[in-house]
């Protein structure tokens, strides 16, 4: 495997002439001639047993979503398995570019050695509030007149290799002024230099043009052409199976690229921001006539780890005029929070918390200030027009490292996040996923209990019942004998 194929040949050749693989991503299959063998053994050889377990689940996924989409007769079924289907299909892209990248730099020899280097710490980084304004012309929106259009629409969102999407919206007509999704999505170890990806994927309704539900039908339509084409042609068509329907045809609704958006860590913050959408251009796209204004809105978060896990813990020596007082202190949230014990730190506020901002610096301690103390460093910091100084010990070369290194991390990581560390973000929590529309609902069979699961019950209510039931058979075998006798009587008198 050290050889490093270019990611464009693990393509079908009708797929080569299409562009760039990751543009072309609105298909919802990935050509059966894709070598999936390839893939896991690049992460193989790269060592990446998280990347091979995600192409594993995927191509699983894949698999059986395309089987689902081929047995789906409902229009709700097919479109969430064809959106599914997409969205697996998308993620092993993006595995196989990050496998390919890394593939490269590993043969090229430019992988770089982070040891002794200093990097940002990560971050976590929600997406809410997402809302995409539409543009009617106003005899559809307010005379409610024209052709009566509906779309069904969701959206991706990516970091890296990260990709989630949002619920799926159905029946969107000329009565809706805005598109607006309540999913919550939350990245996790996101670097500081990230991009957000958001793409709008759309399908119309009401043309939805497939080439047949099913593989049946699929099959049965190729086996009727194959009759007119040739013997070449036909023989070819009709020597397909149902694998090379699933894998190599469009089975159900194709979702379009309708436009996308580009978000960095400057749109990060509280609020919801306005963000410019670029509309896909192409011959596809204009099949569906979504009315996109060309903006969209959301809110994106982000909250570095710095602000909300510590950077370094321990004993450190406050030196206060040949006085040498210990602390137990604590690094994290631009603060260098300090008590008199591990006690306390639960269940007290720090008796001293020294700002470790952008505008603090730390040096070597002045001897003359260290009072005898061998490891000593040197605080300052301002804030507003007051400046705060403090001179640190401890008692080895290896702490002072420690310490050194710590207060420096911290002052980087505010310097490449920026505005994400003036203050503590609120990231919500991931909304549950909903339920698939095509779950079978609950029958009275998986209510009814079985019959082995009596054993189970309290040895008081199974007596009861018992009893119940010697009381019933004798109600009704008394009336069985009254309706024997009945009958006999009835019979006897019609006999004389």
């Amino acid at each position: 495997m050290d050889k490093c194929l270019p990611v464009i040949d693990l393509f079908s050749n009708g797929q080569r002439d299409s562009g760039p693989v990751s543009e072309d991503v609105s298909s919802p299959i990935i050509w059966e001639d894709m070598s999936m063998y390839y893939l896991r053994q690049l992460a193989s050889s790269l060592q990446d047993h998280d990347l091979q377990q995600k192409i594993d689940h995927e191509i699983k996924m894949r698999e059986g979503t395309a089987k689902l989409l081929a047995a789906s007769k409902h229009p709700a079924q097919m479109l969430e398995a064809a959106k599914n289907l997409l969205t697996s299909n998308t993620r092993i892209m993006t595995y196989m570019t990050e496998l390919q990248r890394r593939k490269t730099a590993e043969v090229l020899g430019k992988n770089i050695s982070t040891i002794g280097n200093q990097l940002p710490c990560k971050a976590k980084v929600s997406v809410s509030d997402i809302r995409i304004p539409l543009m009617w012309k106003d005899t559809d929106h307010f005379k409610n007149k024209g052709d009566y259009r509906r779309y069904a629409v969701f959206c991706l969102l990516r970091i890296g290799t990260d990709i989630y999407e949002t619920s799926m919206l159905n029946n969107v007509d000329r009565s809706m002024t805005d598109l607006t999704f309540d999913d919550i999505m939350v990245f996790n170890n996101v670097p500081h230099d990230f991009t957000c990806k958001f793409e709008v994927y759309c399908h119309k309704l009401h043309e939805d043009l497939t080439i047949a539900s099913t593989p049946k039908k699929l099959r049965k339509k190729i086996n009727d052409l194959s009759g007119s084409v040739g013997r070449s042609v036909g023989k070819r068509l009709s020597g397909l199976n149902d694998t090379d329907i699933i894998g190599n045809m469009v089975l159900g609704p194709r979702f379009e690229l309708m436009a996308s958006g580009t978000l960095e860590l400057k749109d990060a913050g509280d609020s919801i921001g306005n963000f410019d959408l670029q509309l896909t251009s192409g011959a596809d796209v204009t099949t569906c006539e979504l009315p996109l204004f060309g903006v969209f809105c959301l809110r994106l978060a982000c909250q570095p780890e710095c602000l909300v896990e510590p950077v370094a813990t321990g004993y450190l020596n406050l030196v206060e005029e040949d006085k040498v007082k210990p602390y137990w202190c604590v690094l994290k949230n631009l603060s260098l929070s300090c008590w008199s014990s591990t006690e306390d730190m639960e269940v007290t506020e720090p008796l001293l918390a020294i700002p470790v901002t952008k505008n603090t610096q730390i040096s070597d301690t002045d001897p003359s200030k260290s009072a005898g103390m061998d490891h000593t460093f040197h605080i300052m910091t301002k804030q507003a027009a007051k400046t705060m100084e403090y001179t640190l010990a401890v008692e080895s070369k290896d702490e002072l490292s420690k310490w050194w290194d710590a207060l420096q991390q911290h002052l980087l990581d505010q310097a490449l996040w920026k505005h994400a560390c003036d203050y503590l973000m609120e990231i919500r929590s991931p909304s549950p996923r909903k339920k698939p529309a095509f779950l079978r609902k609950s029958s009275i069979y998986d209510d009814t209990p079985l019959a082995d699961k009596a054993s189970s019950r309290p040895s008081s209510l199974v007596g009861d019942l018992k009893k119940e039931d010697d009381q019933l058979s004798e109600m009704l075998n008394t009336l069985m004998g009254e309706a024997k006798q009945i009958r006999g009587e009835n019979s006897y008198t019609t006999t004389v």
